[in-house]
Order: C-alpha cells, then structure tokens, then sequence
C-alpha cells in the first residue's frame, strides 16, 4: 500500500466504530411508502467528494465514514482484467495522453480496453477538482484490489460493508459479468450487481441480488416495473425522478422492488432544494430504501439526525435487496 492508502486505511479503521449505523446483517428490504424504515448509504465511487473516483483512498474513506456499501464501477482491460474504472474510456480521469501519446483511437479516445493492466499501471489517476492532491499518485485498482480492501476492513472494524459493482457497457465488453462473478466469488462479502443493460443484467447467471439502473421511462411504467420485478431485487433511480413523482417508490414497492436514489451530492443540490437535508428529507419521506452519495459522512450524519439511520436490528435477517 502506498502511504496515502495505509493512512486512509487507519482512518477507516479508527472512525468505523463511531460512524458505523449498520453492519450485521443483509441489506434491508423495501419497505412501505410512507417514510423509509432506514436509508442505506452507498459510497457512490467511494467517498468521491473528498478523494479522486474509483481509486482504494476513496473506497477505503468511504468505509471509513460509515457507509453500508461501497460502489465500483466495472471496465475490463485487453487481458480481461476487471478493473474498477467509471468510463469505458480513460482520457477523464487519468493522464492516459501523456503516457501513451499514440494509443488514442481515431475518436481521439482512450480505450481501457486497448491496455493491459500493467500498461494501466503507469498511469495516475487524476482529481476531477482543480487544486486537491496536486503531488499525490493515485492508481487504477483492480476489482480484487477493492474487494481485499473492504474485506480487510470489514474483518478489522467488524463491520460487514457490502460491494455494490456496476456492469459498465456490457454489450461492448464480452465476459464482463463472468469477470465481475468471478472476481466476487473468493469473498464473503454482501453484493449487489447493478447496470443499466438489462439484458445483460437479465441474462447474467448468479443468485447474487441484481439492480436494474433505470435508463428509459418505459422501465417506470406498470409493465416495464413488471418486467424488472422478474429479475432484479430493486431499481436504481435518479433522485429528481423521485422528487418530481414520490409516488413511483411506492409503485416499484409494490412489486417488491426496492427504490435506490443516485447521487447526493453536498457541493451540487438538485434543484429547488437549499440544503443537502432537505434532498435526505425527501428521499425519507417518499420511502426511498437506500442513497448513492459522494459525501457519505455527511448524508450519515443527515440520516442519523432524522431518525433513518439503518441500524443492526433493522437489517439482521433482512432479505436481500
């Protein structure tokens, strides 16, 4: 481990005991409209807010903070590696042109999926904010790198924090579920697997709870609802869907669906909302069961103050969702 990560890592061990709200047990279940019985947090990318996207400080921070599940998002690289990584491209947020001048494609892009994970290896992974860590050196992980991450700490902090991976452009990346599978089968971990393909997450062969990202309107509709309940435990939905029409958490309920709202952010309130409180507020209210955030100390805290913090008896022996 790099030194940034071995101090980060002794911050999550450090904060988990007074941060942690609910690690003994499954996810909780979709729960009836109404107000939520808990709003689970998952650390969307990590604790993004505060480290660069996808790189093990942030996923570690995000454990550190408390969060019941930290999210990779999931590429393979040219020798099949399943890398944690938000494009399928690397130009956004590593120095990929100044490496590999010549390897761009005619778009002009760089493809993870041109490069071997020692390739990738070289390269810096670079802060989507001006002027954070301008002298530190963060790199690509590897799937097996985030969930030996929070396995380690998991058995440290006595927590059980899940991993929430997302199948990234699937119809692009042959085998990129069996990867994502594969890697997941080594660990003991709670998991949830969500995308936005759903025939591809339909189609994928596993037990493990499954999450339809909601990508067309027609998915919300009665039918489309229907046609999800068949394989997925619960929808991923942007936050702005939910405060223009609270009634859909209840329809998706209905179905035994669980609601999950994305993203919250501190620095960017969706509109028509003057505090981060007030979006958790209404998240609650409309009874939402769980919340993609970059800031999780923050919406914990938030939770926690409203009285929707998920606590062990709210989840022990909860089904999946």
């Amino acid at each position: 481990m790099t030194p940034l990560l071995l101090a980060l890592a002794a911050v999550a061990v450090a904060l988990a005991p007074a941060l942690a709200v609910a690690q003994t047990g499954a996810p909780a279940a979709a729960t009836p409209s109404g107000g939520a019985a808990c709003l689970e947090v998952i650390a969307h990318r990590g604790a993004s807010g505060y480290l660069p996207e996808h790189t093990l400080p942030a996923y570690a921070l995000g454990h550190g903070q408390g969060a019941e599940w930290i999210e990779p998002d999931v590429v393979l690289t040219a020798d099949g590696v399943a890398i944690a990584l938000h494009d399928v491209t690397l130009d956004r947020t590593t120095d990929v042109a100044e490496r590999y001048p010549d390897r761009a494609r005619e778009d002009g892009r760089y493809y993870a999926a041109d490069f071997t994970f020692a390739e990738l290896e070289r390269l810096r992974v670079v802060e989507s904010r001006p002027g954070r860590f301008p002298h530190a050196t963060f790199r690509v992980p590897r799937l097996t790198d985030v969930l030996d991450l929070v396995d380690g700490l998991n058995r440290t902090t006595e927590r059980r924090a899940g991993v929430y991976p997302e199948l990234k452009s699937p119809d692009v990346q042959p085998g990129l579920g069996a990867a994502v599978l594969a890697a997941l089968a080594g660990y003991d971990l709670p998991v949830r697997i969500q995308s936005f393909d759903a025939a591809a997450l339909a189609a994928l062969v596993t037990d493990l709870p499954r999450v339809q990202l909601i990508a067309s309107p027609a998915q919300l509709a009665p039918a489309g609802l229907d046609e999800i309940a068949g394989y997925a435990v619960a929808i991923g939905v942007p936050a702005i869907l939910i405060y223009r029409d609270p009634a859909l958490v209840e329809r998706a309920h209905e179905r035994e669906l669980a609601v999950h709202a994305y993203t919250l952010r501190a620095d960017q309130l969706a509109p028509g909302f003057d505090s981060l409180g007030a979006e958790v507020q209404a998240l609650i209210d409309a009874g939402v069961d769980a919340v993609f955030t970059d800031h999780p100390d923050q919406v914990l805290a938030l939770t926690a103050a409203q009285g929707a913090a998920c606590s062990p008896a709210s989840t022990a022996g909860a089904a999946p969702r």
